[in-house]
């Protein structure tokens, strides 16, 4: 009886509102409940120098079984304060800062060509924007108690008067109507993602020390499996935010061991528009040769994602753009519920086990 052993490097996306397990748990019951062929059974765990990782056997045939560790690249853990539980004068001026970032620029019209791209961000400006006005309204009620909240004094008549027109604000039709239609919608978390993402893509030196951060943390956990010796072969497995992660780890990567590099539901076109260092390191694993190969799934249904975009130099052949569908109503599309769908998807998990030349 044959038996192979491979490893999945699992870097995530954003954690936040959610249990530390959430994605691991979700791709494991993916692989041990939705894929009926092959059959797929978790074995405990395997621990390589502090790290632990999940073990799972794949019934491939009779006499063909597959050992996978699925290690989990945790990141979340780098993020500091997130916004939505920051002060609210933070709030504000954190806010008109993105809003300058991400719309007051000619990027903004590179979106027009991409349909779904662009209705996604049309509704994630829409909650951003009600996002903000909700900040806003809360800041001008609380200078009512305090004409000091947002660092420089006002005079007592004038913020009695503020707080009276914040309070107004949340009294407006439009604003009650807007808050029964998105309650469904988790605005403070996607607040924090857009918070934390610009400070990621900003050419500022918070932002490379961050990213300097999140790239040792991961690449020591792929270093560690790397050198154990125990795996024919080893897939770098990104989702959501974690594509941008993983593109900068792989930008570089030289080791003796090639890899596959799966990408889900990524948004490296928005991120390589706004950063030339992110447009770079695209490039770069394009044309890095220990990267195997390079399989993009991404779903029109999925508002937060976009297909990985093929610059001018690229090795083209690299890539497998793969698109699927995902079966949700319009409502749970733009609440974001497709964005983590992928892990119940057969083509995606029957690709993660790397089962294409073995079913």
């Amino acid at each position: 009886m044959a038996s192979k052993r491979e490893a999945i490097i699992f870097i995530h996306g954003f954690y936040l509102g959610r249990d530390r397990n959430y994605f691991i748990d979700s791709l494991s019951t993916g692989l041990t409940e939705v894929l009926e062929l092959p059959r797929v059974e978790e074995a405990g765990e395997e621990k390589i120098a502090g790290y632990a990782g999940k073990k799972f056997k794949v019934y491939v045939d009779v006499e063909n079984i597959k050992e996978i560790d699925i290690y989990d690249a945790y990141w979340n853990d780098i993020i500091s304060q997130p916004l939505s539980s920051s002060n609210l004068k933070n709030q504000i001026f954190r806010g008109v800062s993105m809003l300058f970032y991400w719309l007051i620029s000619k990027d903004i019209f590179a979106f027009r060509n991409s349909p779904p791209l662009l209705i996604g961000l049309g509704v994630s400006l829409m909650l951003w924007i009600f996002w903000f006005y909700g900040i806003i309204a809360l800041a001008l009620v609380a200078l009512g108690q305090d004409p000091n909240i947002l660092g420089f004094a006002i005079s007592e008549d004038w913020s009695k008067q503020i707080s009276a027109f914040g309070k107004q604000m949340t009294n407006w039709s439009a604003w009650l109507i807007v808050s029964g239609l998105f309650s469904f919608v988790p605005i403070n978390m996607l607040a924090d993602i857009a918070d934390f993402s610009t400070k990621y893509v900003e050419d500022t030196a918070e932002s490379k020390i961050l990213k300097a951060k999140i790239r040792k943390q991961v690449t020591e956990n792929l270093n560690a499996v790397l050198e154990s010796g125990l795996y024919e072969k080893i897939t770098i497995l990104a989702h959501s935010f974690g594509n941008v992660i993983a593109t900068d780890v792989l930008a570089d990567y030289q080791q003796k061991c090639r890899v596959r590099y799966i990408s889900l539901g990524g948004s490296l076109k928005i991120f390589s528009i706004k950063s030339k260092q992110i447009a770079a390191e695209i490039k770069k694993c394009f044309n890095n040769q220990q990267i195997e190969t390079w399989i993009d799934f991404y779903s029109h249904q999925d508002w937060l994602c976009t297909k990985t975009p093929v610059a001018d130099g690229c090795d083209v052949a690299k890539i497998s753009h793969r698109e699927i569908k995902i079966p949700f109503s319009l409502i749970k599309q733009m609440s974001g519920k497709t964005h983590d769908h992928y892990f119940m998807n057969e083509e995606v998990l029957k690709a993660c086990l790397n089962l294409k030349n073995d079913v």
